[in-house]
C-alpha cells in the first residue's frame, strides 16, 4: 500500500517511491527464496484471524483391543467370490486460491556447480505389491503406496494389502496379504470387515516397533455404511513385523454423514500423532482438518486402557501433517508434536466450488489476497490430565508465492492434469495438500528441521514446492530454504522428502509427460550445496505403460531413512508396465545413499529387567530415557535403546512392580549393559 504525501521534496516523489518499492520487493523475494527470516519475523506474522489455541480436548477410549497371533501364522484371508468394494473417493478440499507468480522456481539443474554428480544411483530396487496380488480388493486405484524401513525389514502397504521384505535383498518374508488378515479373530468386526483404505505404516525407531493403520466403516447387513467411523491401529509386539501385533479399534465418530479421510501418522516420544480431513458424505463436502494423538506408551505394551485425544473443534480447511521422527536424537523432553500446513486455501469457503471442485480465482478488484504462509501448530498432550492438552498455532512463516495446479475443463476432473504417453487419461496430481511425510530431525548441534513438499504449477507443468523449516530451542520455527523444483518440461508430482543424519536431502516423486510413461524418480542435494538447489536427479524405475482410465494416481508415496546407518534412503511409488483397459498398477521399492554420508556416533543401552523377587524377566516394562518415553521390554525382559554417546538417566516401570531409576553411559560403537530389578 503506497503512502500519500503532500511534500514536494524529491524523496517523496512518486517515481522515487515506486523505485524504492521495487528494490525492497526484490530484497523480500530473495529473503523468501533463501529463508533468512528471523524468529521475530515468524512471530510477527502470526495470522490474527487464525485460531491461536485449542485447549478443549475430547478423550476417546479404544472400542476393542487384543494381541494377535504371530502374523506369519495367521491364515491368509481372501474375499468371497465376486466381492469387490467401491473405490474410495477423497472429497476435494474447498479452496479459492489466489495465484501469484512463483519467484523460487528451479528451472535447471545446478550440476554445473558441482565437481562431481552428487546424486547416487540406486543400490537395489525390486517389485512391490501389484494390483491383483491380493485378490479383488487390490484392484481399485489408487494404490496409496507407502512403506517404512526398520532394522532388518522393509514393510510396504497399499490398498488393501501388506508385505514384509528383507530390507537388503528385497526377498519377501511375508505376503502379500490383505490387511484384513492382520485383524483375523479381532472381536470387533469393523476392523476385519469394514476396512476402507488409506493404509499407513510407520516405524518407531525409539522402540523398534511397527505401526500400521487404516480407516474403517461399520457395515450394515446389506453392505451399506452405518454411522461408526473407526481408525484401526496395530503396533507390533517386537521389531519383527511378521510376529504378533497389539490391535486397537478407535471410534472417531458415530455421525452417519461424517468420516475421517486421508489420515496420516507421525511417531513422537509421547504419542502416535495423526491428522485427518473430516468430511461430510451426504452431500459430499470437506469440513476441515483435525489432529489426533494415540497413547504410545500404553499401546507399546498392549494396555487396553489406551485412549486417544483430539480437539473438539475442526481446525480450518488447510490440511496439516504431524511431524514424524527421524534419526537417533529425539526432540527435547516435553516438546510438542509439530503439525505443518501451507495455506493453500487462501480464501476458505464452506462448500466446494461449482462442480464440487476447488477453483483458482483472482482476488476481487481492489482487494488483497492472503499472504502465503507455512503454518506450524504445536500439539501438546497430557495423558494424566487432558485438560492441560492443547493444540496451538505457533508460527506463520512467510512463504514464496506460487500458482496452484488446476486443469478444469469439460473432459477432466479439476486436478486431472498430468499427461502420459499413449493414453488420453490425465492423472490427478492432488495439489490441494501437503504430501506425506512431515519429516522431523534433530541434529547434534541442537538444530531442528522439518521437511515438507506439495505440488504446484510451474511454467505450465507440475512442479514440486519443497521447503525446510528450522528451529533452535528456545526460538520459533523459521524458513531455512524453499524451492519449486521444475528443471525441464516433464511433469513432477506425488513427492515425498527426507534427510539423512548429515542433512543431505532426497526428494522422490512421479514423473510423466506426453512423450514418456509415468516413471519413479528422485532428486537430491548435499548439505553443502547452495541453499534451495537440488543438484541432480536419478531414475529409480521407468514405467513401460500408462494408466488407461481416468482414476486417481498415488494417493501418496513414501521416502524413509534406514534407522541403522541413518544414511540410506528407501523410496516406494507406483508405475504401470502396460497400457490398456486391462493393465494393472504396480509398485516398486528401492534404496540409495549419498557417498558422503557416514553413520552418526551412537551406542546401545542393552536393558535386562528382572523381578527382584525370584529374578524372572519382566515383560512389558516401560523404559524412559532422559525423561522421554522410549520403548518397552520384550518377553525375555530385554530392550535395546540406540542412543548418542554420553551419560543418560533412565526410569523403568511396570504396574505390577515399583519403578526403578538409574544412570548409565553409552560409548560410540559399544553396547552398555543396564541391569535392573523391579
Amino acid at each position: 500500500m503506497k503512502k500519500k504525501s503532500t511534500s514536494k521534496s524529491a524523496f517523496f516523489n512518486l517515481r522515487v517511491l515506486i523505485g524504492i518499492f521495487i528494490v525492497l520487493a526484490g530484497v523480500l523475494l530473495a529473503l523468501l527464496g533463501f529463508g533468512t527470516f528471523s524468529n521475530a519475523s515468524a512471530q510477527a506474522n502470526l495470522d490474527p484471524n487464525a485460531q491461536q489455541g485449542v485447549d478443549q480436548m475430547k478423550v476417546i477410549p479404544a472400542v476393542h483391543s487384543d494381541l494377535s497371533p504371530p502374523l506369519r501364522d495367521q491364515p491368509v484371508v481372501w474375499q468371497h467370490e465376486g466381492e469387490k468394494r467401491e473405490p474410495h473417493v477423497h472429497p476435494r478440499i474447498p479452496i479459492r486460491h489466489h495465484d501469484r507468480p512463483d519467484p523460487v522456481i528451479q528451472s535447471s539443474f545446478s550440476q554445473q556447480l558441482m565437481t562431481t554428480l552428487a546424486i547416487p544411483v540406486p543400490i537395489r530396487q525390486w517389485a512391490g505389491i501389484g494390483e491383483g496380488d491380493c485378490g479383488q480388493l487390490c484392484e481399485d486405484p489408487p494404490p496409496d503406496t507407502n512403506g517404512a524401513v526398520g532394522k532388518t525389514q522393509y514393510v510396504q502397504m497399499v490398498n488393501d494389502a501388506l508385505q514384509v521384505f528383507d530390507k537388503l535383498t528385497g526377498t519377501s518374508l511375508l505376503g502379500p496379504i490383505q490387511i484384513r488378515s492382520v485383524w483375523l479373530g479381532f472381536g470387533d468386526k469393523i476392523c476385519p470387515n469394514g476396512g476402507s483404505g488409506d493404509p499407513i505404516v510407520v516405524y518407531d525407531r525409539l522402540a523398534d516397533r511397527w505401526i500400521i493403520s487404516h480407516f474403517a466403516h461399520a457395515l450394515s447387513v446389506t453392505g451399506g455404511v452405518t454411522g461408526e467411523q473407526d481408525e484401526c491401529i496395530a503396533v507390533s509386539q517386537t521389531g519383527d513385523a511378521t510376529g504378533a501385533w497389539y490391535r486397537y479399534d478407535f471410534r472417531l465418530t458415530t455421525i452417519t454423514v461424517r468420516m475421517q479421510d486421508y489420515p496420516k501418522l507421525g511417531v513422537w516420544p509421547d504419542g502416535y500423532y495423526m491428522s485427518a480431513i473430516m468430511a461430510r458424505t451426504n452431500p459430499p463436502a470437506v469440513l476441515g482438518a483435525k489432529p489426533f494423538v494415540f497413547d504410545r506408551a500404553k499401546m507399546l505394551v498392549g494396555d487396553p486402557t489406551a485412549t486417544l485425544q483430539t480437539t473438539e473443534e475442526i481446525i480450518g480447511k488447510n490440511f496439516f501433517l504431524p511431524s514424524d521422527l527421524d534419526g537417533i536424537i529425539p526432540p527435547s523432553a516435553g516438546d510438542p508434536n509439530h503439525f505443518v500446513a501451507v495455506n493453500i486455501a487462501a480464501g476458505e469457503v464452506e462448500a466446494p466450488a461449482p462442480g464440487g471442485a476447488q477453483e483458482n480465482a483472482a482476488p476481487p478488484q481492489g482487494a488483497q489476497s492472503a499472504a502465503r504462509l507455512y503454518k506450524v501448530w504445536a500439539f501438546h498432550v497430557d495423558w494424566n490430565n487432558p485438560a492441560n492438552s492443547s493444540f496451538t498455532l505457533r508460527a506463520n512463516v512467510p512463504a514464496a508465492d506460487f500458482t496452484m495446479l488446476s486443469c478444469v475443463n469439460e473432459e477432466a476432473e479439476p486436478f486431472d492434469c498430468v499427461p502420459q504417453l499413449g493414453a488420453r487419461a490425465l492423472l490427478d496430481a492432488i495439489p490441494d495438500r501437503l504430501m506425506f511425510r512431515n519429516a522431523y530431525r534433530r541434529f547434534p548441534d541442537g538444530r531442528e528441521s522439518l521437511l515438507n513438499n506439495f505440488t504446484v504449477s510451474a511454467n505450465s507443468v507440475a512442479g514440486i514446492r519443497w521447503f525446510e523449516l528450522r528451529r533452535r530451542v528456545p526460538g520459533n520455527w523459521t524458513l531455512r530454504q524453499q524451492r519449486t523444483y521444475q528443471p525441464d518440461s516433464t511433469w513432477r508430482w506425488m513427492g515425498s522428502i527426507a534427510s539423512d543424519n548429515q542433512g543431505n536431502i532426497a526428494l522422490g516423486f512421479s514423473a510423466s509427460s506426453a512423450t514418456i510413461h509415468p516413471q519413479i524418480r528422485y532428486a537430491g542435494r548435499l548439505a553443502t550445496d547452495p541453499l534451495g538447489m537440488l543438484s541432480g536427479e536419478r531414475h529409480l524405475f521407468d514405467g513401460t505403460g500408462s494408466q488407461w482410465d481416468e482414476e486417481r494416481w498415488g494417493d501418496y508415496s513414501d521416502m524413509t531413512v534406514d534407522p541403522v546407518d541413518d544414511c540410506t534412503f528407501y523410496y516406494t511409488n507406483e508405475y504401470y508396465a502396460k497400457t490398456g483397459g486391462g493393465a494393472n498398477w504396480k509398485t516398486r521399492i528401492g534404496y540409495f545413499k549419498f557417498a558422503q554420508c557416514t553413520p552418526p556416533q551412537k551406542g546401545t543401552g542393552h536393558f535386562v529387567i528382572t523381578a527382584c523377587n525370584g529374578g524372572a524377566p519382566v515383560n512389558n516394562a516401560s523404559v524412559s530415557i532422559d525423561s522421554r518415553p522410549y520403548g518397552a521390554t520384550l518377553a525375555d525382559g530385554t530392550y535395546d535403546a540406540v542412543l548418542p554417546p554420553g551419560s543418560h538417566i533412565y526410569a523403568v516401570s511396570n504396574p505390577a512392580f515399583r519403578t526403578r531409576t538409574g544412570s548409565f553411559t553409552v560409548t560410540n560403537g559399544q553396547t552398555t549393559l543396564v541391569e535392573a530389578c523391579l
